[in-house]
């Protein structure tokens, strides 16, 4: 199996995913991944970042440099951390424009990350996407 700082990119996390074939061992892949997730600054966990329409406790800030958009989660769950560390590496440095365009259920379904988890943590991740794709109203 590959490092898991290694997985910079949509290909890369699919090959992980497809190395684990079983949801038991992509379950502890997303677990896994939510440990590399980028440090979230303490200072930063108030109530204008924090992700509404989660169910577990999840924040989200972004910076914009020369158009590239850069995501910084976090979250009280381990589960969501992943979930949160794979949307990084599908999102993070991208146009507003890059970011509109992407298909975010055509990747899942890729992934087959979708046939496993619940609604409400489906509804959260989607909630999280589309708090990443507001982005696009700030320009």
């Amino acid at each position: 199996m590959q490092e898991l700082t290694s997985i910079t990119q949509f290909e890369h996390l699919k090959t992980a995913f497809s190395e684990n074939k079983s949801w038991d061992a992509q379950y502890r892949l997303i677990i896994q991944l939510g440990k590399v997730l980028t440090p979230f600054p303490a200072h930063l966990k108030i109530e204008s970042n924090q992700v509404k329409g989660c169910e577990s406790k999840a924040w989200l800030t972004y910076s914009e440099q020369q158009g590239l958009y850069t995501f910084i989660m976090d979250s009280d769950t381990r589960v969501v951390k992943g979930l949160m560390q794979i949307v990084t590496i599908i999102f993070n440095n991208k146009t507003a424009q890059e970011i509109a365009l992407i298909d975010c259920d055509e990747l899942f379904a890729q992934l087959g990350l979708l046939n496993h988890l619940s609604p409400s943590r489906s509804n959260g991740l989607f909630t999280i996407i589309n708090t990443i794709k507001g982005v696009n109203h700030l320009d």
